[in-house]
C-alpha cells in the first residue's frame, strides 16, 4: 500500500507563507520558513500530491516486490492561514486522501480502497526575530494534529497467516489520537530571491486499532529565484526521519517482515525542482508546480516508498 503519511502532512504542513514586499514566495513544500503574513491578512492555500507504491526497500536498498504491491495516493489539502497579529499568526489544515492498493499476501489477495477527511491540523507561528531589524526573520511553530480522520471506514487487518495472528496495517484515514508538533523556520531575502529552511518534531501516542506511526523530525531548506515578474524557479530539498512503528503486540515477526503495508520508518529525502506562476506579478494569486524525486533512503525495514511525486499548489491572498 502506497502508505500514506500525511503527515501529510506533514506537513506538517504549514505551506505558502507569503512576504506581501516580495515577489518570490516560500517554495512548494518549505513550510514557509520564519514568514508571517501582516495582521489582519488571509491567505487560502490549496495543495495536490499524487504518488505511487510499487516500489520495495530496505535499508538503503531497493529489493524486489515480492508482494506485488501497487498502490497509489491522492491528497488533496486546504489551508488557511490567518494574521492575528504581525508577530502571531494562525493555520488551519484539512487534508482529504484517497489511497487505493493491491497485493498478494501468501494465497490471499488483498485490496484496499480508502478515501475520506484525514485528521486536521491547527498550527500557530510566533515570530522570533524580524526581517527589517535582523536581515532575516525565524519564528516558532506548534501546533496539534486533531484525531478527525475515520479509523474504522475500510480499515483493515492482515489475513491471518499464522495461529492467532490477525496483524493490524496503517489504512484507516486518521491515527484516532492527537499528535503534537514543535519546530523553527528561518526565511533570507535577497535581490530577487529566497531562502527558506525550517524543522519540525512530530510527537505520535500510539493510534487506534494499536498501531504506532512513530515519532517524525522533518526538515525542509529550499531557494526560489524569481526570473520574470511572473516566472520564480526553484530547488528544494525534503527530509524526514521517523521512529520505528510498531503494529501491536499480537505481531508475529515474520509476518511483520512479510507485510508490504507499513507506515515509514527511517530516513528519506527528496529532491523538488518547481515553477510558480504568477499572473499579475505579485503574489496575490500563483499556481506552483513541482516534481520531487527520491535522492536518498535508509529505511529502518522492509516497506514500500514512493520514487517521485507530483505536486501542484494554488494560493489566494485576501
Amino acid at each position: 500500500m502506497r502508505r500514506i503519511k500525511i503527515t501529510t502532512l506533514s506537513l506538517g504542513l504549514i505551506l505558502g507563507y507569503t512576504n506581501l514586499s516580495a515577489d518570490v514566495i516560500p517554495g512548494i513544500n518549505s513550510k514557509g520558513g520564519g514568514m508571517l503574513l501582516p495582521e489582519g491578512k488571509m491567505k487560502m492555500v490549496y495543495k495536490y500530491m499524487h504518488f505511487d507504491r510499487n516500489s520495495m526497500f530496505d535499508g538503503s536498498s531497493e529489493v524486489p516486490n515480492l508482494e506485488q504491491l501497487d498502490a497509489t495516493a491522492n491528497i488533496n489539502l486546504l489551508v488557511l492561514n490567518y494574521g492575528i497579529s504581525d508577530a502571531f499568526n494562525i493555520a488551519l489544515a484539512v487534508p482529504h486522501k484517497h489511497i487505493e492498493a493491491t497485493a498478494k499476501l501468501g494465497q490471499n489477495d488483498v485490496a484496499i480502497d480508502n478515501s475520506g477527511i484525514g485528521d486536521i491540523l491547527v498550527m500557530g507561528r510566533y515570530k522570533l526575530t524580524d526581517m527589517k531589524e535582523d536581515g532575516y526573520q525565524t519564528a516558532l511553530k506548534f501546533g496539534v494534529k486533531l484525531p478527525t480522520g475515520s479509523t474504522d471506514d475500510g480499515f483493515k487487518k492482515a489475513p491471518p497467516l499464522a495461529p492467532n495472528v490477525n496483524t493490524p496495517m496503517p489504512t484507516q484515514m486518521g491515527t484516532g489520537k492527537a499528535e503534537y508538533k514543535l519546530g523553527v523556520g528561518v526565511s533570507k531575502l535577497f535581490d530577487g530571491a529566497r531562502l527558506d529552511a525550517s524543522a519540525m518534531f512530530t510527537y505520535r501516542p500510539k493510534a487506534e486499532h494499536d498501531y504506532d506511526f512513530g515519532n517524525e523530525l522533518s526538515y525542509d531548506i529550499g531557494y526560489m529565484h524569481a526570473l520574470n515578474d511572473k516566472f520564480n524557479i526553484g530547488l528544494e530539498y525534503n527530509g524526514k526521519y521517523n521512529s520505528k512503528t510498531d503494529m501491536g503486540q499480537d505481531t508475529n515477526p515474520i509476518l511483520r517482515q512479510m507485510l508490504p503495508f507499513k507506515a515509514f520508518s527511517g530516513t528519506v529525502g527528496y529532491i523538488t525542482p518547481q515553477v510558480q506562476f504568477l499572473p499579475f506579478g505579485k503574489p496575490k494569486i500563483h499556481l506552483d508546480v513541482g516534481m520531487s524525486f527520491l535522492l536518498h533512503k535508509n529505511v529502518k525495514e522492509y516497506q514500500p516508498l514512493e520514487k517521485k511525486r507530483f505536486i501542484v499548489r494554488f494560493g489566494y491572498l485576501f
